[in-house]
């Protein structure tokens, strides 16, 4: 009978010591934690989190929040696979402790030295740790992962510019628009202080989303914010163009080649302007000018011959659209003596169109109707060698 006893006694002893549950320690997590050692640190700090007497504590959820930081960054495969979505956890430690200290005195570890590291301090090691594997994964054209780690960074960290910066151009990349300008726009809304958000949902807006009239808000918001950009108020002009607001574009283009006369493209663009507006005489002028500055503006040439051109085309278009009746031959006839001099008046300009950019097609296609028409056997026979140079067709 007493051994029965004895041995009841003994199975009531261990199942007390089996039922009774392991006490975490906080600060040998936190140990754990600075020595590397991760599964060690997780393990109790997960402990920790459920105790009764701990899981209130601020420090708890602190800790915990850097050691799943760690686990989420690390390059030990053994350790990241600790945990399925360790940043996650991480932020919402990291909100626990902030929300249990309650606007206390600012939660910190202590380094080897004994000196305190603040934890607003460690978010942005973190924050940093997300810029840079997301700036070595853009180098490395994993472009879907660059952008993932750089908006991890804006979580950390929703007031900081440079996160919305990078996402911004890796979602430009990607051809994910929306996502682009969203993050430039709060990357301007922050106080970011480049201009090239502006210029990538400028072009953004210009092109792909054919949104002119946003580019051109967004282009007029950006001359205001970047007064010393010179290149703003040239976008400007054009998409005024591109809008057909050319008188506003005139106005525009007077006031600036007033501050930049040695402008070529300024010049061009009035040229282009005025060309719009059938003011021929001041086209011209304006593309000379242009070419003035840089003999070599091969835009400000072809844009010169095509305005010299431009008779010419008229005579031609009439003449094809003419009978064959007695009045229509002779009328026919007569324009053809005037179309005769308006292809030699056009001529040098294109020909110095060719000589700037000699393996143009159109410059070559309008060269060789010019000669056709004049009958100028030699020089078709160099445009038809030219052609065969460049492997073009006629």
């Amino acid at each position: 009978m007493k051994r029965i006893t004895l041995l009841l006694l003994m199975l009531s002893t261990v199942f007390v010591y089996a039922q009774k549950s392991p006490k975490p320690n906080v600060n040998k997590a936190l140990t754990s934690w600075k020595e590397g050692k991760l599964d060690e640190a997780k393990a109790n700090i997960d402990l920790a989190a459920t105790y009764e007497k701990t899981m209130d504590d601020p420090k708890t959820w602190y800790y915990r929040g850097l050691i799943y930081a760690s686990i989420d960054t690390t390059s030990n495969e053994t350790y990241k696979a600790l945990a399925t979505d360790a940043y996650k956890t991480a932020l919402e430690s990291f909100n626990k402790a902030d929300e249990l200290n309650k606007g206390e005195k600012e939660l910190f570890i202590t380094d080897a030295n004994g000196l305190p590291i603040l934890k607003s301090q460690q978010m942005q090691v973190w924050q940093g740790n997300y810029l840079n594997i997301g700036a070595a994964q853009y180098q490395e054209e994993d472009l879907e992962g660059a952008l993932k780690n750089f908006e991890k960074a804006q979580v950390i960290n929703p007031n900081d510019t440079t996160a919305y910066f990078y996402a911004g151009f890796v979602a430009n990349s990607l051809e994910d628009y929306d996502k682009a300008i969203t993050n430039f726009k709060k990357y301007n809304e922050l106080g970011g202080k480049s201009s090239d958000g502006y210029s990538i949902m400028i072009n953004i807006n210009s092109g792909p989303k054919e949104n002119k009239e946003e580019a051109l808000k967004l282009v007029r918001e950006a001359k205001t914010k970047f007064p010393a950009n010179q290149d703003f108020p040239k976008v400007e002009i054009g998409l005024l163009i591109d809008l057909k607001r050319i008188d506003e574009a005139k106005a525009g283009l007077e006031s600036a080649i007033q501050k930049e006369p040695n402008n070529k493209i300024l010049h061009f663009y009035l040229g282009y302007a005025n060309a719009s507006l059938n003011n021929v005489p001041e086209a011209k002028k304006n593309y000379e000018d242009a070419l003035k500055i840089d003999p070599q503006y091969f835009e400000s040439a072809l844009y010169l011959a095509k305005l010299m051109y431009s008779e010419a085309a008229a005579i031609k278009k009439e003449m094809s659209n003419l009978g064959i009746s007695a009045a229509d031959k002779k009328k026919k006839f007569d324009l053809d003596k005037v179309l005769v001099e308006k292809l030699k008046l056009a001529l040098p300009y294109w020909e110095n169109a060719e000589k700037i950019k000699p393996d143009d097609q159109e410059v070559l296609d309008t060269l060789y109707g010019i000669y056709t028409d004049l009958d100028m056997q030699e020089q078709l026979k160099r445009i038809d060698k030219r052609y065969k140079e460049l492997g073009m067709e006629n």
